[in-house]
Protein backbone atom coordinates (compact mmCIF):
# COMPACT_ATOMS: atom_id res chain seq x y z
CA UNK A 1 0.00 0.00 0.00
CA UNK A 2 0.97 3.65 -0.97
CA UNK A 3 0.00 7.06 -1.21
CA UNK A 4 -1.24 7.99 -5.05
CA UNK A 5 0.43 10.67 -6.70
CA UNK A 6 -0.59 13.88 -7.15
CA UNK A 7 0.55 17.10 -9.59
CA UNK A 8 0.02 19.63 -6.61
CA UNK A 9 1.39 22.29 -9.20
CA UNK A 10 -1.82 22.00 -11.11
CA UNK A 11 -3.91 22.89 -8.35
CA UNK A 12 -5.70 26.19 -8.17
CA UNK A 13 -4.29 28.51 -5.18
CA UNK A 14 -7.53 27.70 -3.32
CA UNK A 15 -7.43 23.68 -4.04
CA UNK A 16 -4.25 23.50 -3.22
CA UNK A 17 -4.47 24.83 -0.03
CA UNK A 18 -7.63 23.26 0.22
CA UNK A 19 -6.02 19.78 -0.34
CA UNK A 20 -2.97 20.24 2.54
CA UNK A 21 -5.61 22.00 4.65
CA UNK A 22 -7.09 18.50 4.28
CA UNK A 23 -4.11 16.47 4.21
CA UNK A 24 -2.97 18.79 7.35
CA UNK A 25 -6.36 17.61 9.57
CA UNK A 26 -5.73 13.80 8.51
CA UNK A 27 -1.91 14.06 10.32
CA UNK A 28 -3.62 16.01 13.64
CA UNK A 29 -6.42 13.29 13.58
CA UNK A 30 -3.61 10.20 13.32
CA UNK A 31 -0.89 11.98 14.83
CA UNK A 32 2.54 12.86 13.61
CA UNK A 33 4.10 10.52 16.58
CA UNK A 34 1.66 7.82 15.90
CA UNK A 35 2.91 8.15 11.94
CA UNK A 36 6.52 8.29 12.99
CA UNK A 37 6.77 11.77 11.31
CA UNK A 38 7.99 13.67 14.00
CA UNK A 39 11.02 14.78 12.45
CA UNK A 40 9.22 16.69 9.26
CA UNK A 41 5.69 17.57 10.33
CA UNK A 42 6.64 21.28 12.33
CA UNK A 43 7.97 22.20 8.77
CA UNK A 44 4.89 21.14 6.73
CA UNK A 45 2.69 22.81 9.80
CA UNK A 46 4.81 26.40 9.31
CA UNK A 47 4.77 26.34 5.60
CA UNK A 48 1.05 25.40 5.52
CA UNK A 49 0.24 28.36 7.52
CA UNK A 50 2.34 30.37 6.04
CA UNK A 51 0.48 29.50 2.49
CA UNK A 52 -2.80 30.23 4.26
CA UNK A 53 -1.26 33.94 5.39
CA UNK A 54 -0.30 34.39 1.70
CA UNK A 55 -3.88 33.43 0.23
CA UNK A 56 -5.76 35.10 2.80
CA UNK A 57 -3.83 38.38 1.66
CA UNK A 58 -4.44 37.16 -1.91
CA UNK A 59 -8.59 36.54 -0.99
CA UNK A 60 -9.44 39.86 0.99
CA UNK A 61 -8.69 42.02 -2.29
CA UNK A 62 -11.17 39.66 -3.81
CA UNK A 63 -13.96 40.82 -1.24
CA UNK A 64 -14.65 44.61 -2.72
CA UNK A 65 -15.53 46.13 -5.84
CA UNK A 66 -16.35 44.84 -9.08
CA UNK A 67 -16.03 41.03 -7.76
CA UNK A 68 -18.04 41.35 -4.89
CA UNK A 69 -21.05 43.04 -6.96
CA UNK A 70 -20.89 40.03 -9.98
CA UNK A 71 -21.09 37.74 -7.20
CA UNK A 72 -24.41 39.92 -5.50
CA UNK A 73 -25.58 39.86 -8.77
CA UNK A 74 -25.80 36.17 -9.76
CA UNK A 75 -26.84 35.32 -6.18
CA UNK A 76 -29.92 37.80 -6.75
CA UNK A 77 -30.74 36.14 -10.15
CA UNK A 78 -30.18 32.89 -8.38
CA UNK A 79 -32.93 33.33 -5.31
CA UNK A 80 -35.04 34.70 -8.13
CA UNK A 81 -34.75 31.41 -10.39
CA UNK A 82 -35.72 29.57 -6.54
CA UNK A 83 -38.60 31.85 -5.85
CA UNK A 84 -40.01 31.63 -9.51
CA UNK A 85 -40.23 27.58 -9.34
CA UNK A 86 -41.59 27.39 -6.16
CA UNK A 87 -44.53 29.81 -7.12
CA UNK A 88 -45.48 27.70 -9.79
CA UNK A 89 -45.27 24.84 -7.63
CA UNK A 90 -49.01 26.17 -6.89
CA UNK A 91 -49.83 26.33 -10.39
CA UNK A 92 -53.20 26.01 -11.45
CA UNK A 93 -51.82 23.55 -14.39
CA UNK A 94 -50.60 20.23 -12.90
CA UNK A 95 -48.15 19.24 -15.51
CA UNK A 96 -46.77 23.43 -15.15
CA UNK A 97 -46.63 22.60 -10.89
CA UNK A 98 -45.18 19.23 -11.40
CA UNK A 99 -42.32 20.52 -13.53
CA UNK A 100 -42.10 23.06 -10.82
CA UNK A 101 -41.70 20.44 -7.98
CA UNK A 102 -38.94 18.56 -10.11
CA UNK A 103 -37.11 21.56 -10.74
CA UNK A 104 -37.50 22.65 -7.36
CA UNK A 105 -36.02 19.19 -5.95
CA UNK A 106 -32.80 19.70 -8.10
CA UNK A 107 -32.37 23.54 -6.99
CA UNK A 108 -32.18 22.69 -3.42
CA UNK A 109 -29.85 19.81 -4.34
CA UNK A 110 -26.98 22.09 -4.58
CA UNK A 111 -27.90 23.29 -1.26
CA UNK A 112 -26.26 26.81 -0.23
CA UNK A 113 -24.85 28.00 -3.65
CA UNK A 114 -24.71 31.46 -2.38
CA UNK A 115 -22.43 30.88 0.63
CA UNK A 116 -20.09 28.59 -1.24
CA UNK A 117 -16.74 30.53 -2.00
CA UNK A 118 -16.34 32.59 -5.23
CA UNK A 119 -14.66 29.14 -6.91
CA UNK A 120 -17.24 26.16 -5.66
CA UNK A 121 -20.20 28.31 -6.43
CA UNK A 122 -18.93 28.94 -9.80
CA UNK A 123 -18.84 25.24 -10.72
CA UNK A 124 -21.87 24.38 -8.60
CA UNK A 125 -23.81 27.14 -11.21
CA UNK A 126 -22.17 25.54 -14.49
CA UNK A 127 -23.44 21.91 -13.48
CA UNK A 128 -26.68 23.36 -12.17
CA UNK A 129 -27.21 25.53 -15.49
CA UNK A 130 -25.94 22.25 -18.06
CA UNK A 131 -28.50 19.74 -15.89
CA UNK A 132 -31.16 22.79 -17.29
CA UNK A 133 -30.39 22.89 -20.55
CA UNK A 134 -30.11 19.19 -20.53
CA UNK A 135 -31.64 16.33 -18.22
CA UNK A 136 -34.13 19.12 -17.63
CA UNK A 137 -34.93 21.10 -20.31
CA UNK A 138 -38.15 20.17 -20.89
CA UNK A 139 -39.23 20.95 -17.02
CA UNK A 140 -37.48 24.34 -18.16
CA UNK A 141 -39.33 24.89 -21.33
CA UNK A 142 -42.79 23.90 -19.33
CA UNK A 143 -42.19 26.30 -16.50
CA UNK A 144 -41.16 28.80 -19.14
CA UNK A 145 -37.84 30.15 -17.58
CA UNK A 146 -35.59 29.69 -20.59
CA UNK A 147 -34.23 33.28 -20.01
CA UNK A 148 -33.40 33.16 -16.03
CA UNK A 149 -31.23 29.93 -16.99
CA UNK A 150 -29.59 31.82 -20.22
CA UNK A 151 -29.08 34.86 -17.84
CA UNK A 152 -28.05 32.66 -14.88
CA UNK A 153 -24.92 31.34 -17.09
CA UNK A 154 -24.11 34.50 -18.82
CA UNK A 155 -23.41 35.97 -14.94
CA UNK A 156 -21.61 32.86 -14.03
CA UNK A 157 -19.42 33.28 -16.86
CA UNK A 158 -19.16 36.95 -16.77
CA UNK A 159 -18.15 36.63 -12.89
CA UNK A 160 -15.76 33.91 -13.58
CA UNK A 161 -13.75 35.68 -16.30
CA UNK A 162 -13.28 38.61 -13.92
CA UNK A 163 -12.64 36.43 -11.16
CA UNK A 164 -9.60 35.13 -13.40
CA UNK A 165 -8.18 38.76 -14.52
CA UNK A 166 -8.05 39.44 -10.82
CA UNK A 167 -5.89 36.57 -10.14
CA UNK A 168 -3.86 37.43 -12.87
CA UNK A 169 -3.66 40.83 -11.60
CA UNK A 170 -2.53 39.67 -8.30
CA UNK A 171 0.09 37.02 -9.93
CA UNK A 172 1.31 39.61 -12.05
CA UNK A 173 1.83 41.79 -8.74
CA UNK A 174 3.49 39.42 -6.82
CA UNK A 175 4.15 36.54 -8.64
CA UNK A 176 6.81 34.91 -6.38
CA UNK A 177 5.57 34.97 -2.88
CA UNK A 178 2.49 32.65 -3.54
CA UNK A 179 5.01 30.20 -5.99
CA UNK A 180 7.53 30.03 -3.25
CA UNK A 181 5.19 29.36 -0.44
CA UNK A 182 3.19 26.47 -2.70
CA UNK A 183 7.25 25.32 -3.74
CA UNK A 184 7.83 24.78 0.51
CA UNK A 185 4.50 23.11 1.22
CA UNK A 186 5.06 21.03 -1.22
CA UNK A 187 8.39 19.97 -0.89
CA UNK A 188 7.56 19.14 3.38
CA UNK A 189 4.37 17.07 2.25
CA UNK A 190 7.10 14.75 -0.30
CA UNK A 191 9.33 14.27 2.65
CA UNK A 192 5.69 12.99 4.67
CA UNK A 193 4.70 11.20 2.06
CA UNK A 194 7.95 9.47 1.08
CA UNK A 195 8.40 8.78 4.88
CA UNK A 196 5.67 7.23 5.56
CA UNK A 197 5.81 4.91 2.33
CA UNK A 198 8.89 4.11 4.06
CA UNK A 199 7.57 2.80 7.32
CA UNK A 200 4.87 0.97 6.06
CA UNK A 201 7.49 -0.82 3.96
CA UNK A 202 9.72 -1.49 6.62
CA UNK A 203 7.56 -1.76 10.00
CA UNK A 204 4.54 -3.13 7.54
CA UNK A 205 1.37 -1.27 7.27
CA UNK A 206 -0.91 -1.97 9.55
CA UNK A 207 -0.03 1.80 11.42
CA UNK A 208 0.19 3.12 8.27
CA UNK A 209 -3.14 1.86 6.37
CA UNK A 210 -5.62 3.73 7.59
CA UNK A 211 -4.06 7.49 7.07
CA UNK A 212 -2.89 6.27 3.74
CA UNK A 213 -6.01 5.14 2.19
CA UNK A 214 -8.35 8.21 3.76
CA UNK A 215 -5.32 10.55 1.76
CA UNK A 216 -5.76 8.15 -1.15
CA UNK A 217 -9.04 9.08 -1.17
CA UNK A 218 -8.26 13.07 -1.08
CA UNK A 219 -5.61 12.56 -3.97
CA UNK A 220 -8.44 11.00 -6.14
CA UNK A 221 -10.90 13.99 -5.04
CA UNK A 222 -8.51 16.56 -6.74
CA UNK A 223 -6.77 14.33 -9.26
CA UNK A 224 -10.87 14.12 -10.30
CA UNK A 225 -11.01 18.41 -9.93
CA UNK A 226 -8.14 18.59 -12.34
CA UNK A 227 -8.77 15.95 -15.16
CA UNK A 228 -12.72 17.44 -15.03
CA UNK A 229 -11.24 20.86 -15.66
CA UNK A 230 -8.70 19.60 -18.60
CA UNK A 231 -11.82 17.94 -20.24
CA UNK A 232 -13.35 21.53 -19.84
CA UNK A 233 -10.80 23.33 -21.38
CA UNK A 234 -10.47 20.51 -24.01
CA UNK A 235 -14.06 20.62 -24.74
CA UNK A 236 -13.93 24.47 -24.97
CA UNK A 237 -11.50 24.17 -27.71
CA UNK A 238 -12.55 25.06 -31.10
CA UNK A 239 -12.73 22.37 -34.00
CA UNK A 240 -9.72 22.12 -36.41
CA UNK A 241 -10.95 22.81 -39.83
Amino acid sequence: MEIQKIDLSRLRNEEHYSFHNETNDLVLRFTAEALGIQRFYPAYEAAFAAEGEVLDLLQKSLLTGPIADADTQRDLLFSGLKDTVKGAEKHFNPAVAEAARRTSVLLDSFGDISNKGYNEETAALKSLVSDLENQHAADVATLDIADWVSELKARNTAFEALLDERYTEEATKNPLKMKDARKQLDATYDDITRLIDALALVNGPETYEGFIKELNKRVEKYNTIVEQRKGRNKKDEPEEV
